[in-house]
């Protein structure tokens, strides 16, 4: 393949690796990510745009969840939905790769997608090798779609002559350079040396470089340069192969219907016959109430904490179960293909109730313990489950199961906003101190749990403090709550020169507003020991969890 612009691939992809490393090398988290990302994205789209290459409308709609997920890893401080907010970004510039040139990303299978995903893995081994032994320069006057170039020979009738190869055109330039770096080095000897105020000039200019630090240096340029081929791979791939996977024939079924009509009935009712089962079970116990469950032996806290992950487990279990039988299974007659969509709808049916009873255990152990960052996101994802189910029941009536891979990255784009919306760190906040005023039913005597609460992220500092001055906040809540307050403005780590790549929207923001409020947190003193600790209702105690406190003094 010939490309005008082939030597602004490897150039931006050097551009990129460098940039990461000035850009996360001793630097905390911060604007850095989406930066990142945006210049690796616009190193394969600029010399794209610059050689006028159609990339179809399609494909541009995914530079909307990259560039927005990239985006929110800004303003989320929350360390699970960062990382979900980055794995989302890198996981449709993959898609992006893989689908730049055909923009058939819409119209793909989950086989389609798994093997072009695999395609692009194997690629980032032998792509950036690839592209300068199958991109060629493209002349200025050469045609588009010029792909063998002539032999002047041909027309001529005269010897050929051989020329030069375009790969050495650059051998001048580099035997220029390693000519003039001992030359330069020599005068500017000279020069120093004849004049002080240039020498501190030129030892400034080298401070950088400490010979006792050669080490990082090489570690430093080994992964640029990694980044960098790795990075070339994917331009590769989005250039060359990407067009290769949208020339293909149309696909053909993921799987071939092979299985009979007797053995997915069998297989079906056997799981419908043990669903029901445990739906009964459910009904009797879990939705029955407290009475039922306590005549097992089992406290209704005992009972709700079992399993809900496993619960869930057996959802996903079963949507896949169907969804490979329903692409495997022969059904020639009307009457099989009744009865096995009404077997499917059944089991489904009975998947959404178990989904059901999983979201009903969770309900019941936030209750009991309050809520964390990973019940908040199962909590979340058990409602998006709820709806792949109803997109599957909807896929088999249409019969276009196979169109499931479309579902699946909307769930995942879904999922993620719905993340970053909720905002996790805040969502914690907002209910454990809700349930911490309104809880009646269990004994506890401290029913908010101050420590998980002080271990929350930048982004749990605004609805503290919201709580903190809410007029309606109990006082023996309002001190707990101004005792986290007082120990994160005191344990904050703000360093003294902090580069603006590590600026993070939701920390700024934390750090204003505990500056603000600092008067009103002089209220509880901190100390500083072996562990920093908070003065409460006249009680000392650890910042990072309230156990009793005659403890924490012996």
């Amino acid at each position: 393949m010939h490309h005008k612009y082939k030597h602004l691939f490897w150039l931006f992809a050097l551009c990129a690796a460098f940039s990461f490393d000035q850009l996360f090398w001793q630097k905390s988290v911060g604007i850095n990510i989406f930066l990142f990302i945006l210049l690796a994205l616009l190193g394969g789209l600029v010399p794209i745009w610059l050689g006028r290459d159609a990339v179809p409308w399609k494909s541009y709609l995914l530079l909307l969840p990259i560039v927005g997920f990239a985006l929110m890893s800004f303003f989320r401080a929350e360390v699970l939905t960062s990382v979900m907010n980055v794995l989302i970004a890198l996981g449709t510039l993959i898609l992006l790769a893989t689908t730049l040139l055909n923009g058939k990303w819409l119209k793909f299978n989950i086989q389609e997608h798994l093997t072009n995903s695999l395609q692009f893995m194997l690629n980032c081994f032998a792509g950036g090798i690839l592209f300068f032994v199958n991109v060629k320069q493209k002349e200025p006057n050469a045609p588009a779609d010029e792909s063998v170039e002539k032999d002047p020979s041909a027309e001529t009738g005269t010897n050929p002559v051989k020329e030069k190869p375009r790969e050495r055109k650059f051998l001048p330039y580099l035997r220029g350079i390693l000519i003039a770096i001992p030359i330069l080095i020599l005068l500017t000897s000279f020069l120093a040396s004849a004049d002080p105020i240039f020498k501190l000039r030129i030892q400034g200019l080298y401070s950088w470089f400490n010979i006792e630090d050669i080490g990082e240096y090489i570690f430093r340029a080994i992964y640029i340069f990694i980044i960098a081929y790795l990075l070339l791979s994917a331009y590769y791939f989005g250039l060359v192969e990407s067009q290769k996977i949208g020339k293909k024939q149309p696909s053909k079924p993921i799987l071939n219907p092979k299985n009979g009509f007797i053995e997915s009935w069998i297989i079906l009712s056997a799981v419908n016959l043990l669903f029901l089962s445990f739906v009964i079970l459910q009904f009797t116990y879990l939705f029955g109430g407290e009475a039922n469950i306590n005549v097992e032996g089992f406290t209704y806290s005992e009972y709700a904490v079992r399993g809900y992950f496993e619960l869930v487990a057996v959802v996903i279990i079963a949507m896949i179960l169907f969804y490979v039988l329903s692409l495997t299974t022969k059904r020639k007659t009307s009457a099989q293909r009744w009865i096995f969509s009404g077997l499917g709808f059944l089991m489904v049916g009975q998947t959404g109730i178990i989904l059901a009873s999983a979201y009903k255990r969770l309900m019941l152990y936030e209750a009991v313990y309050g809520f964390t960052r990973l019940r908040t996101m199962t909590h979340i994802s058990i409602f998006w489950i709820g709806l792949l189910l109803l997109a599957v029941i909807i896929l088999e009536i249409t019969r276009k199961v196979d169109r499931l891979a479309i579902i699946l990255i909307c769930f995942i784009f879904g999922f993620g906003i719905t993340v970053n919306l909720v905002n996790i760190d805040r969502f914690i906040v907002q209910q454990n101190i809700d349930r911490a005023i309104n809880v009646t039913e269990f004994n506890s005597d401290t029913a908010l749990d101050t420590g998980y609460l002080y271990s929350l992220s930048y982004d749990s500092i605004p609805p503290l403090l919201s709580r903190f001055t809410d007029a309606t906040t109990p006082e023996d809540i309002k001190n707990e709550i101004g005792g986290i307050l007082a120990c994160r403005a005191a344990t904050l780590e703000i360093p003294d020169e902090q580069p603006w790549l590590s600026i993070h929207y939701s920390e700024l923001r934390a750090i204003n507003l505990l500056d603000a409020y600092k008067k009103e947190l002089d209220d509880y003193p901190v100390h500083e020991g072996e562990f920093w600790s908070v003065e409460v209702n006249g009680e000392i105690r650890p910042c990072n969890g309230y156990w009793d406190s005659d403890d924490f003094l012996d």
